[in-house]
């Protein structure tokens, strides 16, 4: 097997450090919402807010992960 790069994470350091920004704002503003009422579009958006967070957060950790830029 060859050496394979996830294609979901951002190619540089600063699109990683944008989509954490986006995914704590996100985050924070689908618990807001959760918190006065449980509906599901909210509960929807909390969980796309995690797994941007945790993109971001591999894109920082692991820079052999990014992409490389075409």
């Amino acid at each position: 097997m060859g050496n394979r790069t996830w294609q979901m994470i951002p190619s540089s350091r600063g699109m990683s450090a944008l989509y954490l920004v986006v995914g704590v704002i996100l985050a924070i503003s689908a618990a807001n919402q959760l918190t006065n009422e449980m509906a599901v579009l909210p509960l929807l958006s909390g969980c796309a807010a995690v797994a941007l967070v945790i993109t971001a957060v591999v894109g920082l950790v692991r820079p052999g992960s990014r992409t490389s830029p075409r």
